[in-house]
């Protein structure tokens, strides 16, 4: 019988071979196939993460540029009460006391009233549809004039006593002692009376250390040391910058002034109003009706004021004070309801001569701050602008005002 011949073994391996190097190429062709699309769908959405920012960026534009709207209309109804301001485009001697940007909802519904949302857009609906897309912004305006002005203490009287009887008013509760009984990062512990000093000496024009007296006639004096002999024990030595703040960041360069205070006082300071703003006396937040009232009352919390329920007493005495809801309340009207609440009011804050002159207070504002909020999808992006209708406006009081502040998140 014959044999069959043997084969090859070379050739019986090649198939191996063969189905190895496909399963090895298609292995390799697989991983740069995914790589090659996750790599592109990486990019995909980065490039619409970029689309979304620059949309939401612009939304909160839109925000902040429709706020300064309506705070021009508000300038219009205020113009023709307001001293020392061009316009006139309220009734002369009508004392309004309308606030529109409390009123006029500062968001994109808005765009229904104004006739701008896109036809088929849901009323209802978290987004509002822009073109081709869906996105929101909102805004909310702050006024800037019923803050303590932290500026106005390197200024004349009766503005820097009434900021500073203001701000201790602000501080003087008990529990924020922890604020100032012990050393901050810096190895530094600043008083209460301490800090006015070095807020005023942050400013001024001198090289002087100052005192705080509470005097409402002076209530600063030089003590005669150098105002920077505490900056100079820092780790990292500088100078007070002896001309304004430029933004309320610039605070925390102060000794005394640490993340625990502005996270406690924080949103009730400014420095943003001019020098010679008044403070509107027309608010409805409980603190600023208590500080106003203390200033008025000479700097001293008097024992009719120390009622937990004088507050809200003074909330409705000024609500009856008002022949009509949509009207202002004067300084000097405010005065006479403190006064009928039984409190002692100095003599210079009962006379209507006296406003503005030898009385901080006032009933109109032009210093605002704005902080817009654009969101599309899951991306938001913030603008925070303070526009003042002042005399520093050159001339755009009948504008949208003058930004003295921008920042954008």
């Amino acid at each position: 019988m014959a044999r069959r011949p043997a084969r090859p073994r070379s050739a019986s391996r090649q198939p191996g071979a063969a189905l190895l190097l496909v399963v090895a190429s298609i292995a390799v062709i697989t991983a740069l196939t995914l790589d090659l699309a996750y790599n592109t769908r990486v990019s995909v959405q980065l490039a619409a993460n970029a689309r979304d920012e620059l949309r939401a960026e612009y939304l909160a534009r839109s925000g902040a540029n429709l706020s300064r709207l309506v705070l021009h209309f508000q300038q219009q109804l205020d113009g023709g009460s307001t001293p020392g301001r061009a316009g006139g485009g309220a009734i002369p001697g009508l004392n309004l006391g309308i606030r529109l940007w409390e009123l006029v909802p500062l968001d994109a519904s808005t765009l229904s009233f104004l006739g701008g949302a896109a036809p088929g857009a849901q009323a209802d609906s978290e987004f509002a549809s822009f073109g081709a897309f869906d996105g929101n912004f909102s805004a909310k305006v702050e006024d800037e004039d019923r803050k303590i002005n932290v500026r106005q203490l390197d200024g004349i009287r009766p503005f820097h006593w009434a900021q500073a009887a203001r701000l201790a008013e602000l501080i003087q509760d008990p529990r924020w002692d922890f604020l100032f009984d012990r050393d901050d990062a810096n190895g530094l512990r600043v008083a209460r009376k301490e800090l006015f000093a070095y807020l005023k000496d942050w400013i001024d024009e001198d090289e002087t250390g100052s005192t705080f007296t509470a005097s409402p006639y002076q209530p600063f004096e030089p003590n005669y040391g150098d105002e920077n002999g505490l900056y100079d024990r820092l780790p990292e030595r500088y100078k007070a910058k002896n001309a304004p703040f430029d933004s309320v960041d610039e605070l925390y360069l102060v000794a005394g002034i640490s993340d625990p205070f502005m996270a406690a006082f924080g949103e009730r300071l400014t420095v943003y109003p001019d020098l010679s703003a008044t403070i509107n006396v027309n608010t409805d937040d409980s603190r600023e009706l208590l500080l106003n009232a203390v200033v008025m009352g000479g700097g001293v919390v008097q024992p009719v004021m120390a009622d937990p329920a004088f507050v809200d007493k003074l909330r409705q005495a000024l609500v009856l004070a008002r022949p009509f809801p949509f009207l202002a309340v004067t300084p000097v009207q405010f005065a006479q309801v403190l006064q009928g609440l039984g409190v002692k009011v100095a003599p210079e804050y009962a006379a209507a001569a006296n406003t503005g002159v030898s009385s901080a207070f006032g009933q109109r504002s032009s210093t605002f701050r704005i902080r817009a909020t654009g969101t599309v999808g899951d991306v938001k992006r913030t603008v925070d602008q303070v526009v003042t209708f002042d005399r520093r406006a050159l001339g755009l009081q009948q504008d949208l005002g003058r930004v003295l502040h921008f920042h954008e998140e």
